[in-house]
């Protein structure tokens, strides 16, 4: 079973997040504490829940986006400095060309240009004839190739020139498009803590049981998910095994159970955890990031302490949209890639579309990454019982051990 990836438009984030945030700041009816029910107090919280989740989809949609914004901007800055190298190389072969057709013009003046007259006058034998007739052909066709090779890099300065300043448009294109889905997204971050903090003890405990129990469901519903599609990969791997030819008359072995599919498809539907998911965009990654194209890899490998140590050392540091600083803040796969010394994106859809194994939970072990739909920790514990994620809006980097997530993404 093919999991579904929800497609997202970063024009549709910026034409819709307006209209959102008007509805965002219509607060809820209050009602007074004498006239407040059980019942009312459990519309509430649904009702502020339902709302914190839509911000958190919001802010979620904001983050790949941002960080498909600045990755293509960085893609094109790297091509406006490919351009730049090409004409600075074609400027230095063309200085070195009009230098030796210069030397060739000085050569001219100062002892004339030699014609076929000279050719025929200064050949005594028909040998030397024929010996002096190719040295003037030769050097006519070197001083032809001298101009054709200026002209040629000429030509291709004027396109790579052309191609910079197209780039450089690109570049700040979408530098713009990330710089307003950042101010968006600052705006629903604001609003998502006003949300928060408003909340009386009582409504914020049961939104608390509600989004962790709603987490937990999503995350076995994803879980179930995984197992179905990976147990038919597996069937699938056995049979085209089985029915291929071999050499000893016999089939090939299905693979082991503990191998786990390689990624293949990206983010799942369904409702996202509501800590965070923004995810955007660090300026330390460069940008680049392949996705494995592998059908299926055993699930080796061994904890990663560095990671979990790295994780532990930040607790406390504060949730910050599109942060990826130690000591300053961190959205949640800002703190994911920070543990992997950045050499994982700061986008959580990106790390799932670049791991190298995708494991189930219970396969996970220290220092790899959990994953749900848009929210992304560090597992601390075999099995992915206990981690530490940057939580939401409003909280911090902190040790989670409730049923969050479905697998683990291991490089």
């Amino acid at each position: 079973m093919t999991i579904t990836k929800t497609q997202f438009s970063r024009r549709a984030f910026l034409g819709g997040a307006a209209a959102f945030g008007v509805a965002l700041a219509s607060p809820l009816p209050a009602l007074a504490d004498e006239e407040r029910t059980s019942a009312d107090v459990q519309a509430e919280a649904d009702a502020v829940r339902v709302k914190l989740d839509d911000m958190m989809t919001k802010l979620e949609e904001a983050s790949d986006a941002y960080y498909e914004a600045m990755v293509e901007h960085d893609d094109a800055v790297a091509a406006m400095d490919e351009a730049q190298v090409r004409i600075d190389e074609n400027n230095a072969e063309i200085a070195d060309l009009q230098e030796r057709l210069g030397g060739r013009a000085r050569d001219m003046y100062r002892n004339g240009r030699t014609t076929i007259l000279d050719v025929i006058l200064g050949s005594n034998t028909f040998d030397d004839f024929l010996k002096n007739w190719d040295a003037l052909d030769a050097m006519n066709q070197q001083d032809a190739d001298l101009v054709a090779q200026t002209k040629v890099l000429r030509e291709d300065n004027e396109a790579q020139k052309a191609e910079y300043e197209a780039q450089a448009e690109i570049a700040q294109e979408k530098m713009d498009e990330a710089q307003a889905i950042e101010a968006e997204a600052q705006e629903l971050v604001t609003q998502y803590e006003a949300e928060v903090n408003a909340l009386d003890a009582e409504v914020a405990e049961l939104v608390e049981k509600e989004r962790q129990a709603a987490a937990e469901a999503e995350a076995k519903r994803q879980a179930e998910e995984l197992a179905k599609k990976q147990a038919e990969e597996a069937a699938a791997a056995a049979a085209a095994a089985a029915a291929a030819p071999s050499d000893n008359g016999g089939g090939s072995e299905a693979p082991a159970n503990n191998e786990a599919p390689a990624n293949t498809d990206s983010d799942t539907g369904g409702e996202t955890y509501d800590d965070s998911s923004s995810d955007d965009y660090s300026e330390d990654t460069g940008g680049g990031y392949e996705e494995s194209t592998s059908s299926s890899y055993s699930s080796g490998g061994s904890a990663n302490y560095g990671a979990v140590a790295l994780a532990e050392g930040q607790l406390g540091v504060p949730y910050i949209w599109g942060a990826s600083e130690p000591g300053v803040g961190f959205d949640c796969s800002g703190l994911t890639s920070y543990c992997y010394g950045y050499s994982i994106p700061h986008s959580s859809s990106a790390q799932y579309g670049c791991a190298n194994y995708i494991l189930p939970l219970s396969q996970a072990e220290p220092g790899d990454v959990l994953y749900t739909g848009g929210h992304v920790g560090i597992c601390a514990s075999s099995g992915g019982g206990s981690y530490i994620h940057a939580e939401a809006p409003g909280s911090c980097v902190k040790y989670g051990s409730y049923g969050l997530f479905y697998c683990a993404l291991r490089w």
